[in-house]
Order: C-alpha cells, then structure tokens, then sequence
C-alpha cells in the first residue's frame, strides 16, 4: 500500500472500485478469520491520510448498470500488493498530529451546509446492526415485513459481508441515507452537539458509531489539511476521545 501511495498512479488508489477490490482481496486474507470484514471507507480513508493534499480526488462512479473499468485494471494494481496483517494494521492507523499553533484557528468557513436533494436513483444508505450498534453501508434490500406492533422491518445485506451477516433491522430506528466524508475546507461545519458518524478503533475491530461532538479544538490547518481535533461522545457505550476530521462523517442537511 506505500508502494502505491508513492507511484505514478496514485489518483487511482482512491477510486471506489478499486478500493473494493483491494479491501475484498484483504477480507480474505487468513489473518482476518473470525473477525468483522473491512470497508472500502477505510481502505479509501487510509489513502486520502497518506496521500498529498493536492492529490486530485476522484468523482464517485457512476451505480453499476454504468460502471466503466479504470485506465489500469485494478487486478493489475492488486498483484503488486502482498496482503499481510501489518497492511491491515496501517489501514486502520490514522494519524491524529495537529499544529503546534494552538492560538490559530481554521479558516472561517460557513457552518449553514445546505445538500442538494440525490436522485432517487443515487440514494445510498447504511443500516444500523443489532449486534453491535455500529452502522455499514447497504448492499441490498432483500425483504421487508411488518411486526406486530406496526414496525416495518428490512432485510438487509452489507457492503462487504456474506448472506450469513444478513439482519432484520427496523427502516425508521436503523435506517438512514449514507453519512458524508468531510474534506478538510469543511471542518466548520462541525460544532458542538452535532450528531457524526465516528470511526472507532480498538485493540479487536475497527468500526463506526454515531457520537456527538463535545467540544471543538480548531487548529491552523497546514499542507496535510485539516489539523483540527473533535471531542466526541459515542451513542452507544457513553465513552469519549479525541478525534480528527478524518474519522468523521456528518448528517446530510437539507432545506
């Protein structure tokens, strides 16, 4: 994976095809036996921390009943990789470094983020598993039913997961449009008591829980990008850290 980040095909590392196939190529790597499968965000969001701010981001590609292949084939990039725990390791370390200039702040950007309304057409959408109150992003929708009390229920599979990962998650209390990365200009938009999408680690897994943001540490931000730090409070088990703005997806905000 450093291989790639210094080569001349770095733009393509972010495309999301080719981050599925690697992070597929990852899952079935020995070395994650037992453990929850890794998401193409994480793959994608490693990248992006390595990668020079001037590197050009990609568009999103279009659904597949339109997806074109990339100048390279991404089975050729894939061959130059040997998967191992330590690549795995290094997609989920993320570097939390700041300016050493706590005085200075961000560039005042308008917190009032409007987005335009998708197609119908191009709405993803994560699902929140019972498991362990973490959210992924949906594959498919392959039922639905209602219960006794009223509630209507979706079967849904996961991005990145098999049939036996399946569940029956309730569509108003689990289901929700996908949460938006954020990119380093839009850090303002973050304040205290905002409700995030948040990339937790821990020593077993890596995943993502809603947490709302406590305070607020706004930094210089230099030529990596935002160096920002978020005071969050996870939804889930009342825990806290520190975080930056890599880790974080906002709520979509419409008029």
């Amino acid at each position: 994976m450093e291989k790639l980040v210094s080569s001349d095909r770095k733009e393509q590392v972010l495309v999301d095809s080719f981050c599925q196939k690697l992070v597929e190529e990852f899952n079935r790597s020995p070395a994650r036996v037992g453990s929850r499968a890794l998401q193409a965000t994480q793959v994608r969001g490693w990248f992006l921390d390595k990668l020079p701010a001037s590197t050009p981001k990609p568009a999103s590609l279009p659904t597949t009943s339109e997806e074109k292949p990339l100048a390279s084939e991404p089975d050729a990039l894939i061959s130059e990789i040997k998967t191992s725990a330590s690549d795995e390791e290094k997609v989920l370390a993320l570097d939390t470094s700041i300016s050493n200039n706590e005085d200075a702040l961000s560039a005042d950007l308008p917190k009032e983020t409007t987005d335009k309304v998708p197609e119908f057409e191009d709405l993803q959408f994560e699902a929140k598993s019972s498991k362990d109150s973490a959210w992924y992003d949906v594959a498919l929708f392959l039922a639905h039913r209602k219960t006794s009390l009223g509630e209507v229920e979706v079967r849904v599979r996961f991005i990145g997961y098999g049939a036996e990962e399946d569940e029956w998650v309730n569509v108003r209390k689990a289901v929700r449009q996908q949460s938006i990365p954020l990119e380093s200009s839009e850090c303002r938009s973050i304040v205290k008591g905002d409700l995030v999408l948040c990339f937790k680690e821990s020593n077993d897994e890596a995943l993502h829980f809603d947490a709302h943001v406590v305070d607020v540490q706004r930094k210089q931000h230099d030529i990596r990008g935002c160096r920002c730090l978020f005071h969050v409070e996870y939804d889930h088990d009342q825990s806290q850290e520190m975080v930056n703005l890599k880790r974080i997806s906002r709520r979509p905000r419409y008029l």
